[in-house]
């Protein structure tokens, strides 16, 4: 071949270079001009347009983050920092539940049967996580909250709040070994005073004057807020009025008598009417 030949096909290959870079050039700028259309999320629920923020648990939220706490192997993640994330998830339980618990508060007098979601976005220092947690530990301390702020409320017991409170610790302490946290605190010590209960000394002061005497409502009367005993003094002078009742009553009784002597036509009148009075024995 001649060198004719050979430089004529070297400089068709160099054009054929140029050209092939000259269009990868330009479909790339052509790229970058195109903007793709944004997906529309309005028809999504907003849980799954939502990414977890906290970093801090390599990217695991909900069902996940619990079989990983429970030291179950989550494909992706590294089973060795389960134990560093611990201290770190603890707060997160704790508002799970917490949160379960004021739910049931705020829905007293509801369905019982009722059985609060597993899935909670959960607020932390570095953002927010979906937390989840086993639906049927989640009824247990939502309906603990139900009887608390319902039926409890409006007729206090200590055997049934007694129950309560061992109900949501037991199911409490049975997460935390679940996930190989320690409780320290019982949660009954702090869920439990959200929902303030009427005293039945405040309610017996309510129908007291401002002086803490009794009033006498019907047949009985309500002992004072002190539940203070009657002194001596104060015994016999209520014998002193008895007495004194009992003879201004023997005093009417005779004087009726004798104007019935003086005028025998009211005779049949005072015939009834001191057998409708009742005898007083004397104290």
């Amino acid at each position: 071949m001649s060198n004719f030949m050979m430089n004529m096909i070297s400089w068709i290959l160099l054009l054929l270079v140029i050209l092939t870079l000259y269009l990868i050039d330009k479909i790339n700028h052509l790229a970058k001009m195109y903007e793709a259309p944004k997906p529309e999320t309005s028809a999504m629920p907003e849980f799954e347009t939502e990414i977890p923020s906290d970093l801090l648990f390599s990217g695991l939220e909900g069902k996940k983050l619990w079989d990983a706490m429970n030291g179950k192997q989550v494909e992706g993640f590294d089973a060795t920092l389960i134990d560093a994330l611990r201290p770190h998830y603890e707060p997160v339980l704790r508002e799970h539940i917490t949160a379960t618990f004021k739910d049931g508060l705020e829905e007293a007098g509801g369905d019982e049967s009722k059985v609060p979601s597993s899935m909670r976005q959960i607020s932390t220092a570095r953002g927010f996580i979906q937390s989840w947690l086993p639906p049927q530990h989640l009824g247990s301390v939502f309906r603990s909250a139900l009887e608390f702020a319902g039926s409890y409320a409006n007729d206090p017991d200590p055997e049934v709040l007694l129950r309560l409170k061992q109900t949501v610790d037991s199911v409490v302490d049975m997460l935390y070994q679940r996930v190989g946290i320690v409780n320290e605190v019982p949660f009954s010590e702090f869920l439990f005073e959200d929902m303030p209960v009427p005293d039945t000394e405040d309610a017996m002061l309510a129908l007291t004057d401002e002086s803490g005497n009794a009033n006498v409502l019907g047949d009985g009367m309500i002992e004072d807020s002190d539940e203070r005993k009657p002194t001596p003094e104060e015994l016999a002078q209520g014998l002193e009025h008895v007495q004194a009742y009992e003879d201004q009553l023997r005093q009417e009784v005779a004087a009726e008598t004798i104007e019935a002597v003086m005028h025998p036509e009211s005779e049949g009148h005072l015939a009834n009417e001191v057998s409708a009075s009742v005898d007083v024995k004397p104290v």
